[in-house]
């Protein structure tokens, strides 16, 4: 039996035909199924956590298919009790499509449907714990990357732009990406702060841009900010960016799509398997892309190949 959580309005509302067009399949050659359609933001944390409760009808091992984007994946992990044995399973529909590209699935969902039905094969992949204060302490699991600074800072103005719909119909999304990212630059904050490194090794930092800490190599639509990254070698790969002027800053996120920004002066880059990072003015944090607002202290830590995946 697959169980399928679906995002009828990923893909700027193309999310319900693309599934349609599954279902349809599904149907025809008579594969066992249960869909849920997602209704509102958060809604697949709940159908996630439903299908892998005790209390649920079917307690065998379940596999759970996800049908969306990266943050509906991403709900779909802080839903699920990695208590019980679940497989999981992806058919990318969203606009971004980062953890599909990190690892090498095919991001056309009819595609992605065959290898998901064919296939026999399986892999045990990290995922990361963000940890911050709100009004209690909060946890949130992440399986692409979390950041602090400017990048979330992008990831919350997408939310609210009107370009990204009218771009993703014209199948350009990453432009989106691109455009407010720059735009972005000249509004961000930069601050003073640390790192701490797996508790031992402490890193002060001047004029922060941005953190981002990575399970892949991607974020951001196709931004290559840790071209080194393992999502199954049990450590978080992290993109520093300090010093930089706005003008660099601007050629920094250009080199990024390749993978070249490493090399650029005021970027570092390092691996560990945790990270507390301290900021001296709150800056806005993201886990997947889904805001967790301003912040000045959280820390990151890799939890090893704990995810059973359908590769």
């Amino acid at each position: 039996m697959y169980y399928f959580i679906v995002n009828p309005n990923s893909r700027s509302g193309k999310g319900l035909g693309i599934w349609n067009k599954l279902k349809t399949r599904l149907d025809r050659d008579r594969i066992p199924y249960e869909a849920y359609l997602t209704e509102r933001t958060g809604h697949a944390v709940q159908l996630a956590a439903d299908l892998t409760s005790p209390r649920h009808k079917d307690t065998s091992p379940k596999t759970i298919i996800v049908m969306g984007g990266d943050g509906t994946l991403n709900e779909v992990l802080n839903g699920i009790s990695l208590s019980s044995s679940v497989t999981l399973g992806y058919i990318p529909s969203g606009s971004g499509n980062d953890f599909s590209r990190g690892m090498k699935f095919s991001r056309n969902p009819s595609k992605a449907l065959d290898r998901i039905l064919k296939s026999d094969q399986f892999r045990y992949i990290d995922y990361g714990i963000l940890s911050y204060m709100s009004d209690y302490p909060a946890h949130r699991r992440f399986i692409v990357s979390t950041g602090i600074g400017y990048d979330a800072d992008v990831c919350q103005n997408l939310f609210t732009t009107k370009l990204k719909k009218s771009f993703n119909q014209l199948h350009i999304g990453k432009l989106t990406y691109l455009l407010i990212g720059i735009k972005r630059i000249v509004l961000c904050k930069s601050c003073s702060g640390y790192l701490l490194l797996d508790g031992v090794k402490r890193v002060n930092l001047k004029q922060i841009r941005f953190i981002s800490s990575h399970i892949q190599k991607y974020e951001g639509g196709g931004f290559c900010f840790a071209p080194k990254a393992d999502p199954a070698d049990g450590c978080l790969d992290l993109c520093v960016v300090s010093g930089s002027s706005r003008l660099r800053l601007t050629f920094l996120l250009l080199a990024s799509l390749f993978g070249k920004h490493i090399y650029c002066n005021g970027v570092r880059t390092y691996t560990c398997r945790e990270v507390s990072i301290h900021t001296d003015l709150p800056l806005l944090v993201h886990a997947d892309g889904e805001s967790c607002y301003g912040q000045t202290d959280i820390s990151i830590r890799c939890e090893e190949k704990k995810l059973r995946f359908i590769c």
